[in-house]
């Protein structure tokens, strides 16, 4: 079987389904469809995707964010002022969904792509900047299973750890509200830094929407109120598995 770039595929005694991002040789560089991972895979281990089973799992995601939608927009009985975002996304394309996402439920966002390593040199200047009241800072991760205490163990936690401490120096948690993490982040690590909402308590792979999800959670629950986590749960398949946190106030104000 002859494979190309875009294409759907599996790989062998695997059942997530994968995008081809390049061909080199004898290797696929492959990006999960709806998980924030990448991986290199021989061609000689991937299968074509059943074209009816991508259909269904983008079907199913997009269910779950017009729920989201919908619950939201519910909440117009006055004029609000959402809180604002920055999201800084180590994927592009990931980082172009979130954007359409936040402009469908009325958010004002700023999208920032930049790879892993190179946000803690940039975000300080972003921030101050942009003057945002959330921060949302993902991209790819990695837990390669070896032991979950060693930050070595783990692709890119280390430079989200380092992007938070940057933050922290200016703004406390409740000043700025600080969403983290990806695939299999390093959670305790991420929250000790300074971070109010992390992935990923079990070291699984999280969604594509989830941190922008926990954003507009906390940008449209009052500054008077705690932010309803659990309600934010609903929205995301693998709940507390994937996301975790602290007691953190919303963001939205109410115009007088």
């Amino acid at each position: 079987m002859e494979f190309k770039v875009k294409d759907y595929v599996l790989i062998k005694n695997d059942d997530k389904i994968y995008i081809i991002e390049d061909i080199k040789d004898d290797l696929a560089y492959l990006k999960c469809l709806t998980y924030r991972f990448k991986m290199v895979e021989k061609i000689d281990n991937l299968l074509v995707a059943n074209p009816v089973e991508v259909d269904s799992i983008l079907a199913k995601q997009n269910d779950m964010l017009d729920k989201l939608k919908i619950a939201t927009k519910q909440r117009s009985y006055r004029k609000m002022l959402y809180g604002t975002i920055l999201h800084i996304d180590g994927d592009e394309e990931y980082l172009n969904s979130c954007m359409q996402l936040y402009k469908e439920m009325n958010i004002f966002a700023n999208g920032i792509y930049l790879k892993e390593e190179n946000i803690k040199n940039q975000i300080e200047k972003l921030v101050l900047d942009l003057t945002p009241d959330i921060v949302v800072i993902t991209g790819h991760d990695l837990y390669n299973g070896k032991g979950l205490k060693d930050l070595n163990n783990y692709a890119n936690t280390k430079y989200y750890m380092e992007a938070v401490r940057c933050l922290r120096r200016h703004f406390t948690a409740d000043a700025l509200t600080i969403i983290v993490g990806a695939c299999g982040s390093n959670f305790e690590a991420l929250i000790a830094s300074g971070a109010n909402f992390s992935s990923s308590p079990k070291r699984i792979n999280i969604h594509t929407y989830d941190p922008a999800v926990i954003a507009i959670k906390v940008a449209t629950t009052s500054i008077n109120q705690n932010v309803d986590f659990n309600q934010a749960l609903k929205y995301i398949e693998n709940k507390k598995d994937a996301f975790g946190g602290i007691e953190t106030k919303g963001k939205m104000k109410i115009l007088l």
